[in-house]
Order: C-alpha cells, then sequence, then structure tokens
C-alpha cells in the first residue's frame, strides 16, 4: 500500500477558490500534527510557496517527469499530500492517475486518494460534477462549496442544483463558510496561513503590527467553522497514519 494519502483540491472552473481551500486544509491538518507535503500546480509561479515555503514544491502536472515524481513520493513517507490543481486540469490529472493505475490502485484500497472537488455558483462549473462520474467512484470524493466569496450556489432554484448534485454527491458535500472581505485581505497581506495570522506569529515581510484583535478574531471564527465541516466530511479519519487504521 502507498504510504502517503494523496488529496486533489482541483476544478476545471477558475475563480471558485482552490488555493484558499488548499491552505486551509494544510493548517487543518498541521494542527492535528500531520507531517504534510504540498505541490502547487500552477507553474511556474505558484502561490502557496508564498504561504508555506519550507512545504510546497511548483510542479507543471502536464509534464511526466513531474508526474513521476508526484506518484513516486507517495511511496517514499506516509506524510499527507496535497495537491493543488491549477483551473483547467482536474480531469487531466484524473485522466493521468487512471492511466498509471493510481486509480485502480485506489479502488483496491492499495492507496488512499482524496478528491475535493470544488464548485462555483456557474451552470459550467456544475457541469463538472458530470464530467468527473466516471473517477469518483475509485476513490474518496467530496464537493467542496466554498462561500467565502458569498455565491449562493443557486440556492434559490434548488431543482436546478439537484439536477446536478444528486443526494450520493449532497451527501458528501464539503461547507467552507463566508470570511469578511476584510479579514481575508488582512491575513493576503501578511502573507502567513491563517493560524499564524490567528496567533499573531511574525510576518515574513513588511506588515503593520500590531494586528487588528477584531480581524483575528473572524479569522479565527472562520477557521473553527470550516475545520469543523472538515471533520464532519471524515477527512481527519482519511489522512491518519497507516497505523493508526482500524
Amino acid at each position: 500500500m502507498l504510504a502517503s494519502p494523496l488529496v486533489l483540491v482541483g476544478a476545471d472552473k477558475g475563480g471558485v477558490g482552490k488555493s484558499t481551500v488548499t491552505r486551509l486544509l494544510i493548517d487543518f491538518l498541521q494542527m492535528a500534527n500531520r507531517a504534510v507535503r504540498v505541490y502547487d500546480t500552477q507553474a511556474p509561479t505558484g502561490a502557496l510557496k508564498r504561504f508555506y515555503p519550507d512545504i510546497a514544491e511548483i510542479i507543471d502536472i502536464r509534464d511526466v517527469r513531474h508526474q513521476a515524481r508526484l506518484v513516486e513520493s507517495l511511496t517514499e513517507h506516509d506524510a499527507v499530500t496535497i495537491v493543488d490543481i491549477k483551473a483547467g486540469q482536474l480531469m487531466r490529472t484524473l485522466r493521468f492517475m487512471e492511466d498509471v493505475g493510481l486509480l485502480d490502485a485506489a479502488s483496491r484500497g492499495e492507496a488512499r486518494v482524496l478528491v475535493l472537488h470544488l464548485i462555483g455558483a456557474s451552470v459550467a462549473s456544475l457541469s463538472e460534477l458530470e464530467e468527473v462520474g466516471p473517477y469518483k467512484n475509485k476513490c474518496e470524493y467530496r464537493v467542496v462549496k466554498n462561500f467565502i466569496n458569498a455565491s449562493n450556489f443557486f440556492q434559490e432554484n434548488p431543482r436546478f442544483s439537484e439536477r446536478y448534485l444528486g443526494e450520493s454527491d449532497a451527501g458528501r458535500e464539503i461547507i467552507v463558510p463566508r470570511l469578511d472581505p476584510l479579514a481575508y485581505e488582512a491575513v493576503e497581506l501578511a502573507g502567513l496561513p491563517f493560524s499564524s495570522f490567528v496567533f499573531d506569529e511574525p510576518a515574513r515581510g513588511g506588515e503593520i503590527r500590531p494586528r487588528s484583535f477584531v480581524l483575528r478574531g473572524y479569522v479565527r471564527t472562520w477557521l473553527e467553522r470550516s475545520w469543523t465541516n472538515f471533520e464532519a466530511a471524515g477527512l481527519r479519519s482519511f489522512v491518519a497514519p497507516s497505523t493508526e487504521k482500524i
């Protein structure tokens, strides 16, 4: 069995908050004392390197050499491997993982693969749910609704939403609640992980201090609510070390 659990955070539609959810997940795992390794596929720049310079590596998920480095790294140790997939590359990534046999290994219990599929408030984004259908039964799969940008995900038209999001997927949703825009902006300016901002740790840049108690409080409450939803979706159990599995 491949030692490292693999979590893919992605969507083919842009602007749905993939990097935000990846950062939330990293903080969640680190607070649970899990070692984390991160691949940012937004080559050649990447946004995660700014927040996690010690654990984030930029790769081109379209490059076979980088694909090989990613998959082969899963055999090295049981740190949780997270891949932040750039817009437009989710289906391509799932296809390559099926072609090399990784998804089949996951379906046999020889690997642990979890897809966090972010959807946005657009028909194009919801249509991705149909495209990913052939793959999601070979791995763990969760739909993520990121309300941080105040999207309502067609809540006024539930029948339309249900057309794409059936009962099976609705039971596997993760909700990321809305965060006050000023609080989110303050974290961006600090260039720190969300939890480091809450704990008022020093920034690497020239951020103005002290930080607002109110903004830190908003971020703390948002983290707690988001992490509660991660727990409810079974993420802690999925990434538990192999020795802790029942």
